[in-house]
């Protein structure tokens, strides 16, 4: 388990630039950006959640701070819906499935006059007059999600600089909808489900912050890569720590293993089979 500091002052001593703020400020982010793609590609454990959904024509929305689905369940019979592509849904299969998408809508509400600061939970907008409690917004190039409490509250707490005038985006654009098929290939609009699922991490800004990455040599030595290269302008060979990056990507997916599932005999709805009762009349 590393620090976010430790993983600046690693990348930093490698090449010799410790006491530099515009670099450590670089090399922060390098760490929340692969932090966030090691967490978008692994189902981390302590980042997965629940949420229940109405189905909806057209789809539902989802989370915006949602990196990934485990599984769909139906919410009454406890059945569970078959992750499809939307291109590969076949109208002929026996089965619920599902699939998720991106709208081309775009964002809910969009303005550039966002100021908040750091450690604050409230942000000020002259653009933003309308309520979207429940959304999920976020500030400038920072990458963390934050869901609307209120009309301009918000959680977590910020923890990065100072902005201002700044641009927010609620329910960005690149927010997922939720589509529900049955049986016979039609789309379902009054059917409840619980979506299991994954989010994005709130970005680290403390040296003290550590990750929720069960293992941190992948990010480590990622950084470390990016480090060399950008600030250190190293003329190094492309296959440099590769093997140590994979070996340290093999280890993070074994430790990120999918939910495990119990195995049941199902019926052509996606059912588990009852001897509880019998094609052939009472038992």
């Amino acid at each position: 388990m590393m620090t976010y500091g430790a993983l600046v002052d690693n990348a930093l001593r490698a090449i010799r630039r410790t006491n530099d703020e515009e670099d450590r400020r670089a090399v922060g982010l390098y760490v929340n950006k692969f932090y966030f793609d090691l967490c978008r590609d692994n189902p981390i454990k302590e980042l997965r959640r629940t949420v229940t959904v109405d189905a909806a024509s057209g789809g539902v929305w989802l989370p915006s701070n949602m990196a990934g689905i485990l599984r769909v369940v139906d919410d009454d019979d406890a059945f569970e819906y078959l992750s499809r592509d939307r291109e590969g849904v076949d109208d002929e299969e026996i089965a619920y499935r599902y699939y998720d998408y991106v709208p081309t809508d775009g964002p809910l509400a969009t303005g550039t006059d966002a100021v908040l600061l750091k450690d604050g939970t409230t942000f000020t907008a002259a653009s933003l007059s309308d309520d979207h409690t429940g959304e999920y917004i976020k500030f400038g190039s920072e990458m963390g999600y934050y869901l609307l409490s209120a009309e301009k509250t918000f959680a977590p707490a910020y923890g990065g600089d100072n902005l201002n005038n700044v641009r927010y985006v609620i329910r960005p654009k690149e927010t997922r909808k939720l589509v529900l098929l049955d049986e016979s290939g039609d789309e379902q609009t009054s059917r409840t489900v619980q979506v299991h699922y994954w989010v994005y991490p709130e970005p680290l800004y403390v040296e003290t912050d550590i990750t929720l990455l069960p293992s941190d040599r992948a990010l480590e030595l990622l950084v470390m890569k990016e480090t060399l290269v950008v600030l250190g302008k190293r003329q190094i060979s492309g296959n440099t720590l590769n093997s140590e990056i994979d070996e340290a990507m093999a280890r993070l997916r074994k430790l990120c293993p999918p939910i495990n599932i119990p195995l049941r005999a199902k019926d052509r709805g996606n059912k588990p089979f009852t001897i509880d009762t019998s094609p052939f009349g009472e038992r």
